[in-house]
Formats: structure tokens, sequence, C-alpha cells
């Protein structure tokens, strides 16, 4: 074997070895180009699809929760005080239909505070009649008054009281209230001693030295003698008959349920417009970043096409040197 053919037999093996790594070379980059082409058409369809799903939402479809309160809620209530009626000088135009609700509601519950409140007073306490019932509790000529001015929605009122009848008959059946009103009618009032301050005018004497009334003022000391009046303060043991601390009557523990029944329904219906509104909120942010994701996953696409052209290249290229390896092998044996 001379020189030449040597040479020949070593660059022709350079050159398969060459074939080989490039081989492996374009397996690898074609698998890579198949992994990174599919991840890309997973999230560009991902993209899609949630951005299509929050464009499709709108605001308008957030519904309020409805505010409501449990008897349970309402029966360790404590009153601070007992409330006057209250006069009122309005004179609204309502309804006949209005009227007649206020009007029934106001007997039926009137009805449950003197079947189950009333029983449990002390013969000091006063009777209340519907009308001052209705005056401390209920204050229809208040409420009519709203509803008239268009201040109060009278349908969300009408449902609230009719909620409201219905949790205060729960709260009198349960045994802690019945044992608080038990507690009120059973209840001694005892000698309580309470140190209040109080003011006394005492006339003191003293000296005047801005006086001139009187012989002599020029002199040392300047002035003339004076008195004056004044306040003194001083504690005084007031004594009173009370009832044991924490001991509220049957109309006290009423009005402490109703009032609570209003701050619980008041507080969760804030609290729910409060949500509904953020609900919305975070849907009209939605639809935004929805609309980000379309256009992100259609630059996505775009690179997917173009991933994919340089892949067919690949494969172009590839089935050429299959070809011009098969046109070699075949015109190998034509020249031996």
């Amino acid at each position: 074997m001379n020189y030449q053919e040597e040479h020949a037999g070593w660059r022709d093996r350079f050159g398969r070895m060459l074939d080989r790594v490039e081989a492996v070379y374009l397996k690898v980059l074609r698998a890579a180009v198949l992994v990174v082409a599919t991840i890309m058409i997973a999230f560009a369809a991902w993209l899609a699809i949630s951005g299509l799903y929050k464009m499709s939402r709108s605001p308008d479809s957030v519904e309020e929760k409805l505010a409501t309160v449990q008897a349970n809620e309402i029966i360790d209530a404590q009153a601070n005080a007992e409330n006057a009626s209250t006069e009122q000088s309005a004179e609204p135009s309502a309804t006949p239909a209005q009227r007649q609700f206020y009007r029934e509601f106001v007997a039926r519950y009137y009805d449950l505070y003197r079947r189950r409140f009333e029983p449990y007073r002390q013969a000091e306490d006063k009777r209340l009649s519907r009308d001052e019932f209705d005056d401390r509790f209920i204050d229809t000529e208040k409420r009519l008054a709203q509803v008239a001015s268009n201040d109060l929605n009278f349908e969300s009122d009408r449902d609230d009281l009719k909620s409201l009848l219905a949790v205060m008959t729960s709260a009198a059946d349960a045994p802690a209230a019945e044992q608080r009103l038990q507690k009120y009618q059973s209840a001694k009032k005892v000698q309580v001693s309470t140190q209040v301050q109080r003011t006394r005018t005492e006339t003191r004497s003293g000296w005047d030295s801005a006086s001139t009334s009187c012989a002599a003022w020029y002199e040392s000391p300047i002035g003339c003698p004076a008195t004056r009046s004044v306040a003194v303060p001083y504690m005084e043991t007031v004594k009173a008959m009370e009832f044991p601390k924490d001991t509220q009557s049957h109309a006290q523990i009423f009005e402490a349920f109703q009032t609570r029944y209003f701050e619980l329904l008041g507080e969760r219906r804030n609290a729910n417009e409060r949500d509904a509104e953020n609900e919305r909120n975070a849907i009209t942010e939605g639809k935004i970043e929805g609309q980000i994701g379309m256009f992100f996953a259609l630059q996505i696409v775009g690179a997917f096409l173009a991933l994919m052209f340089f892949f067919l290249l690949i494969a172009v290229e590839r089935h050429q040197r299959r070809m011009s390896a098969m046109i070699e092998g075949q015109a190998r044996p034509r020249e031996a």
C-alpha cells in the first residue's frame, strides 16, 4: 500500500467518524427541538385557554352573598341602656301596602314580646302598649318617612324585619335566654352605695387689692377686706336600690337581642359587599391579564412555527444525506 492509498484510507475513516458525530449531534438537536416545541405549544395552549376564560368572565355576574344572623349569635347580647321613645315630626308619603306591612309586622312582633318576654317582668316594670313598643323597637313612622324619601329600601327592610322576627322567635326559645329572663324575674334589689362628686357654694373672707370701697384703702396693705363665693367640690355617698350586676330587665334583654341582630347583619352585609367588590375587581384585572396572555400565546405560536421551520431544515438536510449515501453506495459497485 503506497502513501496515497494510505492517506486516502485515513481520510475516509476520518470522514466517516465526522459523519457519525454529526449524526449524533443532529439526533440530539432534533430531540431538543421536539421537547422545546412541545413545551412551547403546551404553554401557548394553557395561556390561550386561561386567557379566554378570564376574558369571558363579567364583573356583573358577581352576586353579593346574603347576610344572615342566627339566633345563638344574639343570646349573649347585653343592653347598654334604656332607650326613650323618639317623636317623629315627619309626614311620610308611603303606599297603603307598605303601611299595612309595618302595621302587621308590629302586631306580630309585639305579640312575641308579650308572650315570651313580658311574663318575666317585675311588678314595678311598666307594661308597654303596642304604640309604645313600636316607638321603642321598630319606629314605624321613621321607617315610612325613610322609605318615602328613598333613604330606605322597602323590600330590603321588609326582608330584614321578617328575618328579625324569625331569629328573635328562635332566640326566645333558647335555654340561655330563658335563664336570663328567669334570673331577672327572681332578682331582688339590694342597696348600693355610690360615691358621687358634687359641689357646694361657700363664702370666704379675703383681701381685695383692687377695691377702694373702704376708708384708708390707700394705706398698706392697699385694698379692702372682701368676701366671695367659691364652689367647693366634695364627695357624697348616694344610696339606691338596684338589681345585682349583670341583671337586665326583660325589655333590656329583648332590646339587646334586636340590637345585636342588626349589628351582625350590618357587619356581614358590609363584609359581603367588600368581598363582591374585590371579586369584581379581580375579574376586571383577570380580563386584562387574559388579553396579555392571549397576545403572549400568539407570540409563542409564532416562535413555535419558526422552530418548526428550523426543524424542517434539519429534516431536509438529513433526508438529503440519506439520499446522497444511497446514491454513493449504488455508484461504488459500478466503479469497481
